[in-house]
């Protein structure tokens, strides 16, 4: 398991497509620039057999500082959010069968991400 950055995901379709790379380039930096416009504008982006983009509000809300148990305001918020449609669920559970993928292998490689996540903000202090 490896994460895929942007630009390895463009070289994947530049070399699918046969594509020259400057276009591929504007189509996908193009494609999710359309879908943070649309989000902004109170807009629901379905793409059928990936998922639905969308923005979830969060109310305002009082939390506790760890430390000092201090009150502390968190304002209202907006956030993006993505539900992967059914189809594409099923096409990744075929996929990862081909690849000889196990679902334990994904959970590992998750757990280490979410460790490495965590233990960076102590490493900076």
């Amino acid at each position: 398991m490896k994460l895929i950055r942007r630009d390895e995901l463009v070289k994947r379709i530049v070399e699918r497509t046969r594509l020259p790379e400057t276009t591929v380039w504007r189509v996908f930096d193009s494609v999710f620039e359309e879908i943070g416009r649309a989000l902004a504008q109170g807009e629901v982006v379905h793409i059928i057999r990936f998922g639905t983009f969308d923005l979830r509000h969060y109310p305002k809300r009082m939390g506790v500082h760890p430390r000092t148990l201090e009150q502390i305001p968190y304002p209202t918020r907006i956030a993006p959010s993505f539900r992967s449609s059914t189809a594409l669920k099923r096409a990744i559970r075929r996929w990862m069968e081909e690849a000889g993928v196990s679902p334990e292998e994904l959970e590992a490689f998750h757990r280490k991400r979410r460790r490495r996540r965590r233990a960076a903000p102590s490493e900076a202090s």
